[in-house]
């Protein structure tokens, strides 16, 4: 008995966090697509989009993603600073 409620429990959270990552980044709008601005730093562009999905690059040159490869803002940093911003998908 213990161990039904237990899975039943831990099954509830499990579809709650499905749904919830199928909701995506609510961050990723045109609007805050457009306060982005080149010189901004890491911390300020997070401050908007969040938390990225991913980055990636090399001693000065960073690439991060927020999104997915069909919805996404992507932004390149060098030595912290943003020097450009691409999207897709967006509305």
């Amino acid at each position: 008995m213990r161990l039904a409620r237990f899975w039943a429990r831990w099954s509830g959270i499990g579809g709650l966090m499905l749904v919830l990552s199928a909701c995506g980044n609510t961050a990723l709008t045109l609007d805050n697509y457009d306060r982005l601005a080149p010189g901004m730093t890491r911390a300020e562009v997070e401050a908007i989009l969040g938390e990225p999905a991913g980055c990636s690059g090399a001693v000065l040159f960073d690439y991060c993603r927020w999104g997915d490869e069909r919805r996404f803002i992507q932004a390149q940093f060098i030595d912290g600073k943003a020097l450009s911003f691409q999207y897709r998908g967006l509305k």
